[in-house]
């Protein structure tokens, strides 16, 4: 498919300088109210000199994190890097501020006896301390540990006991307690205090930056995946540096320095912090910190991104929005946004669709504002696979939407669609310098400038997953000749029945939650006689289509609401083998939750955690003729 090219005719506004940019006059801009600098500002440095703006960042290492951000800094100086939120209002900071705010951090480090080499975490929700303590952290020669806030207390004990962490950067008490006996610096309290005094140690700080090598560990990022204990996976300053500019060179991503990007995934993620994060600092960019997911919508409205990067998830749930709003709409509303998205959809198709610019203006236009706040130049998907459905629904209004894939082993994405060369149905191209092929079982295998040193003292899963530079990457797919990956499942997830037929679960769980009513499946059916599967539904889209009420405790239980669902099966059914026919499914009330253990990060299912859970629920379904495969 060709560039999207604005289709619709005139653009929608060009992202300018800094904040000054887009539509709206500097009275109305919510962004016109940004307060200046850090706040609880630490004040002015106490360095002779101020050896923040002195430092010589050509003397560092450029393919070392800290280079490119040091590089960066002296070259765009005033200009903003961060927007946050703070004290009931956003506020910006700019690449200088930033730098002297890191180097503080380095300099205090060092002062406290962290050595090269040291590990220390961090534990908190996304802010900007978070951000700086990264940098920090590095800049001192230290390795970041990055631990979610929500990990369960066993995990986040055997994450420091593994890395060996000498120090953590937590949020709060309660976190502090999490890392202990490691020694916690709290983010709200300790972490100002850390900051002030300027820096006062400038020539053990410089020796310490010259010092910097490319190849060092720079972070060890633990990851689970869907089954096992955490592995630590270990990147080099040049794993970030060369994959951050691999994915902006020429056939990558076209991101410039007057773009803003609107960063809400969680930092401990690889795939959040490579792509949100040093990706923007090696574009120059301008990155706006979410304050959450329950605040996403206002956000976005707020910082009016050109690009932002997410997980499927967040865009299933946007085009669900999008459908619900409408079918709550009047017959004449509804038929005219039908009407309106069947154009889009003609357009895709390469049919002619002369009335696309009037549907534009009247439906599209304004429905892309309501969603990305009207700048946006194209949204990432990564970090679990994008259905069809939704990938369509997008480029159907308006809105590029680049599906992409790799993995915490490979430094974040190494294959995506980009603005120049899109294919639906696919995870893209492999993006400059990377290599991919293919196993003889169709197992992906990447040779990316991102790829880790190994898993941090585990020489056995090492050896399995990293063999002469090539990363197995679990995953099955197919490369087309032009290059375009199509990703088929992950190597553990396929099904072999007790019949010895091969199931893939992916594209049947795919087909479930096409239908609005389906919000998530799990399909089982390992060394089992026949397929079933545990569904949770979208409630409230359940309840619209029924006439049904009550809470999903009691709805699980009811005849009408397990036929809504049963007609969904049966739909994707009509088009399978009888080998991998779901025969039987239990409703759930409650989705799946990263909290409980149940989801990645990229809240993605955790299938054998899944499977302990709901144990019971599974074995009802194979119960002797079909005993106890009532729906509950």
């Amino acid at each position: 498919m060709a560039p999207w090219a604005s289709p619709f005719g005139k653009e929608e506004g060009r992202p300018g300088l800094g904040r000054r940019s887009g539509r709206h006059t500097r009275d109305e801009d919510p962004r016109s109210q940004l307060k200046r600098g850090y706040a609880d500002s630490p004040g002015r440095s106490q360095s002779r000199g101020d050896y923040a703006s002195r430092v010589n960042a050509q003397r560092v290492a450029d393919r070392t994190t800290v280079g490119v951000f040091l590089r960066q800094a002296e070259r765009l100086g005033s200009r903003t890097l961060f927007n946050y939120h703070n004290g009931g209002q956003w506020r910006e900071i700019s690449w200088a501020e930033s730098r002297e705010l890191v180097l503080r951090l380095a300099d205090r480090l060092i002062r406290e006896g962290i050595a090269p080499g040291d590990r220390i975490a961090i534990m908190a929700p996304n802010c900007l301390d978070w951000l700086i303590a990264d940098l920090g952290i590095q800049a001192a020669g230290g390795v970041t540990v990055p631990i979610y806030p929500n990990s369960p207390a066993r995990m986040t004990a055997q994450i420091i006991a593994n890395s060996e962490a000498r120090l953590a950067f937590v949020a709060d008490d309660h976190l502090a307690a999490m890392v202990a006996p490691c020694r916690a610096v709290r983010f709200n309290l300790d972490f100002r205090t850390w900051l002030q005094g300027g820096i006062q140690e400038e020539s053990a700080l410089a020796r310490r930056l010259e010092a910097l090598d490319p190849q060092a560990l720079c972070t060890i990022c633990y990851t689970s995946g869907t089954t096992g204990e955490p592995k630590g996976v270990m990147l080099a300053h040049r794993c970030v540096v060369d994959q951050s500019r691999c994915n902006l060179a020429e056939g990558g991503f076209r991101l410039r320095a007057d773009d803003e990007s609107l960063s809400f995934l969680p930092y401990a993620h690889v795939f959040g912090r490579i792509n949100d994060f040093y990706v923007n600092l090696t574009a120059g960019g301008t990155l706006w910190l979410s304050r959450g997911l329950e605040h996403l919508s206002q956000d976005i409205q707020t910082a009016r991104p050109t690009v932002m990067v997410s997980v499927p998830r967040l865009y299933e749930k946007m085009q669900q929005r999008v459908f619900q709003t409408v079918a709550e709409s009047s017959p004449r509303r509804q038929q005219l946004f039908h009407w309106a998205l069947e154009q889009g959809r003609r357009r895709l198709r390469g049919e002619p669709a002369p009335l696309l610019p009037l549907a534009d203006r009247l439906v599209l236009r304004p429905l892309r504002a309501r969603l990305t706040g009207g700048r946006l130049r194209f949204f990432v998907s990564g970090g679990a696979p994008l259905s069809h459905d939704v990938e369509e629904f997008f480029w159907a209004i308006g809105i590029v939407i680049l599906n992409g894939w790799g993995m915490s082993e490979t430094a974040s994405g190494v294959v995506s669609n980009t603005e120049d060369r899109h294919r639906f149905e696919t995870v893209g191209h492999a993006l400059p310098a990377v290599r991919l092929q293919l196993g003889e079982d169709g197992e992906i295998l990447a040779h990316a400038p991102g790829n880790m040193l190994g898993y941090y003292r585990n020489p056995g899963a090492t050896a399995e997953t990293l063999v002469d530079g090539w990363v197995k990457t679990g995953d099955i797919g197919e490369l087309s000749q032009d290059g375009f990956l199509k990703l088929t499942d992950r190597k553990k997830d396929l099904i072999k029945t007790a019949g010895g037929k091969f199931v893939v679960p992916q594209p049947l769980e795919t087909g479930l939650c096409a239908n609005a009513v389906i919000d998530r499946a799990v399909v089982i059916g390992d060394e089992r006689p026949y397929v079933v599967a545990l569904i949770v539904p979208d409630w409230a889209e359940l309840r619209r289509r029924t006439g049904l009420s009550g809470e999903p405790e009691s709805l699980v239980q009811d005849e009408q609401a397990r036929a809504e669902v049963q007609r969904c099966i049966d739909e994707l059914n009509s088009d399978l083998g009888r080998w991998e026919t779901i025969k039987y499914f239990t409703l759930l009330a409650d989705d799946f939750s990263e909290a409980a253990g149940e989801l990645t990060p990229t809240l993605k299912v955790k299938r054998r955690v899944v499977q302990e859970r709901y144990a019971q629920e599974i074995e009802a379904m194979y119960a002797e003729k079909g005993v106890g495969v009532t729906v509950h």
